[in-house]
C-alpha cells in the first residue's frame, strides 16, 4: 500500500468543499487531477470512499471512517512541518553550551544577552564544568558545543579557535609592582607570592617552567581549583596569578591589575568544540555565530 499525502489532502478537501470542482480550486488543481487522486486513494484501500452523483457527493461508510483520521494526519503533518520551519528560522529552539566556570560567569552572560536580542525564542542552557567534564558533555551529546581551553583531547572533535591571547599576570592593585610596571617579564615574578591553579587542565604544566623559583621568598603560596577563585584571592591581596589576557579584559575590578608577560610571550587559545559526527542545529549554529562576533570584540 502506497498512500500519499496528496491523495489524503485531495480526499479531505473534496469533502470539506462538498464537491470536486470546489475542492480542485482550493487545491489549485484541475478537477480531473483531483478526481484521479481520490480514485487512486480508493484503489489503494480497495474500497469506495465517495458516492458520486451528477449534483452532489456523499461519503460511504468507509469514507466516514477515514475522513476524521485523514484530517488528523494532515494536521499533524502540517504542525510538524511548521515546527521544523521554526527551528530552521530560529524562531524557537534550544542550545546547550558547556564552558568553564570563569567564562560562564564573566563572558557568556553578555553573549547570551546579545543573542537573545535577535533570537528571543531560543533558550540557552549553560553547563559550567571542568575541562574534562566539558569534553565528555559534548562527546555524549549532552551539550551542543563546548567553549574553553583544550590543549589535548582523547576524543575526536571539530575545533575552531575563537580567542588567542598572550599570558600575563593579575596583580593586587596595591602592590608596588602593579603601580610602577606597565611592561613585565617573567623574571619580575621572582620573589612574589603566587596563586596557582591545580594540575587539572594542563595550565600549571604550561606556567610552572616559566615562573622563576630562584629566591627563597618565591613560592606557590596558594593552590586553587578554579580561575574565578584565583581572581578573588588576587583582589583580596593574597598573591598574583598567571592568566590569559582575556581574563584581564573581563575582570573589571579596581582591586586588581593585569600586566602582559614578555620574554617570552606565550599564547593561549580558547576554542569552540563540537562532535565531529554531528551537525550543529540551526539554534546552535546561530549561537556559534554570535559567540564568534563577541570574541572578535573582546580580541580587538
Amino acid at each position: 500500500m502506497n498512500i500519499t499525502l496528496r491523495q489524503l489532502r485531495a480526499f479531505v478537501e473534496v469533502i470539506k468543499s462538498e464537491g470536486f470542482t470546489a475542492g480542485a480550486r482550493k487545491l489549485h488543481l484541475t478537477q480531473s487531477a483531483t478526481s484521479l487522486l481520490v480514485r487512486e486513494l480508493e484503489s489503494q484501500l480497495g474500497l469506495p470512499l465517495v458516492d458520486r452523483t451528477t449534483r452532489q457527493i456523499a461519503l460511504t461508510d468507509a469514507g466516514r471512517e477515514l475522513f476524521e483520521s485523514a484530517e488528523r494526519i494532515l494536521a499533524d503533518v502540517e504542525h510538524a512541518v511548521a515546527n521544523t520551519q521554526d527551528l530552521l528560522h530560529k524562531r524557537r529552539g534550544r542550545v546547550t553550551v558547556a564552558t568553564t566556570p570563569f567564562l560562564a560567569a564573566h563572558f557568556l552572560p553578555g553573549v547570551i544577552a546579545q543573542f537573545q536580542v535577535s533570537h528571543p525564542a531560543v533558550s540557552v542552557r549553560i553547563a559550567d564544568l571542568s575541562t574534562e567534564q566539558l569534553v565528555r558533555a559534548v562527546d555524549s551529546g549532552d551539550a551542543d558545543i563546548g567553549f574553553g581551553v583544550f590543549p589535548q583531547m582523547d576524543v575526536a572533535m571539530e575545533r575552531a579557535i575563537l580567542l588567542r591571547h598572550s599570558l600575563g599576570v593579575l596583580l593586587p592593585a596595591a602592590w608596588p609592582l602593579a603601580q610602577r610596571r606597565r611592561r613585565m617579564v617573567w623574571a619580575d615574578l621572582e620573589g612574589q607570592p603566587m596563586i596557582g591553579l591545580g594540575p587539572a587542565g594542563g595550565f600549571r604544566a604550561l606556567v610552572d617552567p616559566l615562573v622563576p623559583h630562584g629566591g627563597e621568598t618565591t613560592a606557590l603560596r596558594f593552590e586553587v581549583g578554579h580561575l574565578g577563585t584565583a581572581v578573588g584571592m588576587v583582589e583580596a591581596g593574597l598573591g598574583a596569578t598567571v592568566v590569559p589576557a582575556y581574563v584581564g579584559a573581563l575582570v573589571r575590578s579596581n582591586r586588581a591589575r593585569f600586566r602582559e608577560l614578555n620574554e617570552p610571550v606565550i599564547h593561549r587559545n580558547v576554542e569552540l568544540v563540537w562532535r565531529a559526527s554531528r551537525s550543529l542545529s540551526p539554534s546552535a549554529s546561530a549561537f556559534r555565530s554570535c559567540l564568534e562576533d563577541c570574541c572578535k570584540q573582546l580580541q580587538a
